[in-house]
């Protein structure tokens, strides 16, 4: 299709009447395309096509239209206990192609780990021509101790823009992190920098050498730059598993400058997240690059030599990326409005000129897929979706709604009604607010409220004060103010909804992990006269003894202690206040069903937690029921949890609030798994 300044609206979808609604099955369903990407001079499209028992590489000639598979390969074509599958695949030069390969153990079967084994599966790289021929594995030939033991050699490190034969690879094996330069047609090695064990990355210079070496020891992170007399000198630090939460800092890529280097960063004093370039030899930021007047940046691109930023990117209420070329930026504008300005259009990769971009679409109501733009025609076409089984499904519609806080602070949210709602219809509200709290929604194809969307529920998101992506000062509203301010924006947030109709006051559920648990449990605590029903995942229920618990595991220096002080607050100093906000003491205030869920594994918020609130719901003689999920950590969880999850809200909500609007079969009933039984002590 060819879109014009004034562009057409998106194809009509499928009528809800005639079309299923999204289920569980659908949205854990296996990817049949899980990448795309378009060569240098924009000519040939590769892609991964991966089915029940194969996968391929494809490649199309854009300007013939011809396309074939020129690598095929079985799941069960590296032994019988092992299976492997394309994942990624990437141009070299418009003649050369690589390809990334994952082998894993067969579910099943008898297959054991161990020193002699661990070769046998993990990532692998390999090239091959645009025709399929001169297919090499890389590094597979090459020898020596710096690659014994190594099950990893997947990961490139550096294109090496300057050097069309070779690339930059990181290599991990028993003895650390190796860092080689590969030559893309033998598969042949030369080692660059040794493997150490501390070693987990670098940061290279456009040429590929490295300018910074990255190592973690004791469970702390440091960053090394070479000083005037090449030696590796300390300049950044910080532990481990606080980069998970607070990320000071973003390496983007390299610039055409010896010694500097682009990042995402907000130094001290910046309003918000810009792009800088930073200086290694004197440790300092500068001014920025780039800096939104309204947004924290969360990504951008430099060209592959270092000379020029391509395109930054933003949340708004969906992604915008903005281009250095206005040309083109006025190009992405028009693709933006031909999907409504409602989904979130991502440059996934560009040729060289960035005349075609392959781009990555998803949104509340566009399941992720690829689509090619040429800027010279002004056409837009689709490469396909990324699941099959997502497409011809009736959709949820999202809209932005504005409200003002009690204290006169304008904030906005994200309301997603079911598929098919009219106008007159009112469903049951899921008030499903996010973790951090410096973190945001936004409008995406989110799981979980495609879920429960579909299973008739409306879905608001509320970005209440505190929320990321808005500035420091935003993000500094709501420090100190968890069961307080924060908590009263979302409440604001669900009088607002209930005053302008759309939901039912006797059918609102809050529903939340992490900072959102504690947001479910407070809600329930504090305003036990607006909600039916709550759900924490994971979820903080005394705020004094999680902050204790980081000052033990985390140690009183760490940030990850000296951050939630700051939050959330002093347990001596501000024992009072604390305890008035933590829902495990004010269980006896709670009279509204609550269920409670968290991975046994939970590093971040420890299942204790959720215990103690189950025990003072017990005391208090309220009933709540606490699913303990094997296994399972914070977050990223299995399929297999997730599901069970879901499928367990699921059951409390058609309990509590009743059938969604459309909804007329019941949940599924609980399956069995590995999670220990639901925890009633």
């Amino acid at each position: 299709m060819t879109l014009t300044a004034a562009t057409a609206s998106p194809p009509a979808e499928p009528s809800p009447t005639t079309a299923p609604r999204i289920t569980l099955d659908d949205l854990h369903s296996d990817v049949q395309q899980p990448d795309v990407a378009i060569s240098p001079s924009g000519r040939y499209l590769a892609g991964v096509i991966v089915g029940e028992g194969s996968s391929a590489l494809y490649v199309t000639d854009l300007e013939s239209g011809t396309s074939r598979n020129i690598v095929g390969v079985d799941k069960g074509a590296m032994s019988r206990q092992t299976e492997a599958v394309i994942s990624e695949v990437f141009w070299k030069t418009d003649d050369r192609l690589l390809f990334r390969m994952m082998i894993h153990p067969r579910e099943g079967s008898s297959f054991v780990l161990n020193a002699e084994s661990i070769g046998r599966v993990g990532r692998r790289l390999l090239a091959v021509d645009r025709d399929g021929a001169n297919l090499q594995p890389l590094l597979v030939g090459t020898s020596g101790s710096s690659l014994a033991g190594a099950w990893d050699l997947g990961s490139i490190a550096s294109f090496l823009p300057h050097d069309p034969g070779h690339v930059m690879m990181k290599v991990d094996g028993y003895r650390g992190r190796g860092l080689f330069r590969v030559d893309v047609r033998s598969g042949d090695a030369d080692l660059v920098e040794p493997p150490a064990p501390n070693v987990v990355d670098w940061w290279l210079d456009v040429d590929g050498n490295p300018i910074v070496r990255i190592e973690e020891s004791s469970g702390t992170i440091r960053l090394r730059r070479k000083d005037e007399k090449g030696r590796w000198k300390v300049f950044y630090k910080v532990r481990a598993r606080e980069l998970d939460e607070r990320t000071e800092y973003e390496a983007v890529g390299p610039s055409d400058v010896a010694g500097e280097y682009y990042v995402l960063a907000r130094p001290d004093g910046r309003e918000r997240t810009g792009l800088y370039r930073y200086d290694l030899t004197k440790e300092s930021f500068g001014e920025p690059v780039i800096e939104h007047p309204e947004y924290d940046l969360v990504a951008a691109s430099i060209s592959r030599d270092g000379r020029r930023v391509q395109r930054f990117c933003y949340i708004s209420h969906v992604r915008i990326c903005e281009f250095a070329d206005p040309r083109i930026d006025e190009h992405m504008k028009s693709v933006r409005r031909y999907f409504d300005d409602s989904a979130n259009v991502n440059v996934y990769d560009a040729s060289t000129d960035e005349s075609v971009l392959i781009l990555h679409v998803e949104g509340p109501h566009n399941p992720p897929s690829f689509h090619r733009y040429r800027t010279d025609r002004r056409r837009l076409d689709s490469i396909g979706p990324l699941r099959d089984r997502l497409q011809r499904r009736a959709l949820p519609r999202s809209s932005i709604v504005g409200w003002t806080a009690r204290d006169g602070l304008a904030l906005t949210g994200y309301l997603t009604l079911p598929p098919g709602t009219s106008d007159a219809e009112v469903p049951p509200l899921v008030v499903y607010p996010h973790g951090g709290p410096e973190s945001r929604d936004s409008l995406t194809f989110d799981t979980w409220v495609q879920f429960f969307a579909a299973r008739g529920y409306a879905v608001f998101q509320p970005n209440f004060r505190g929320s990321d992506g808005y500035g420091r000062t935003f993000a500094a509203l709501g420090y100190g103010q968890w069961g307080r301010a924060m908590q009263d924006d979302i409440t604001d947030a669900v009088r607002h909804l209930v005053q302008s109709g759309v939901a039912d006051p006797a059918r609102i559920c809050i529903v939340g992990a992490s900072y959102g648990g504690y947001a479910a449990l407070a809600g329930a605590a504090l305003t036990p006269d607006l909600y039916r029903c709550a759900v924490s995942i994971a979820g903080i229920s005394d705020l004094a003894e999680f902050i204790s618990w980081r000052k033990r595991e985390w140690g009183a220096d760490s940030e990850g202690y000296t951050y939630w002080l700051t939050s959330i607050g002093d347990p001596e100093r501000d024992a009072a206040k604390l305890a008035a906000t933590s829902p495990a003491r004010l269980a006896a205030d709670i009279d509204i069903p609550v269920l409670l869920i968290h991975g046994a594994d939970d590093g971040i918020v420890p299942l204790a937690q959720s215990v103690a609130m189950r025990k003072a719901l017990a005391k208090a003689g309220r009933d709540a029921e606490l699913i303990t999920l094997a296994d399972e950590g914070h977050s990223r969880w299995s399929k297999e949890s997730e599901r069970q999850a879901l499928s367990s809200i699921d059951r409390f909500l058609w309990t509590h609030l009743g059938p969604g609007i459309g909804v007329t079969e019941p949940p599924a009933p609980p399956a069995p798994s590995k999670s220990p039984a639901p925890s009633r002590k």
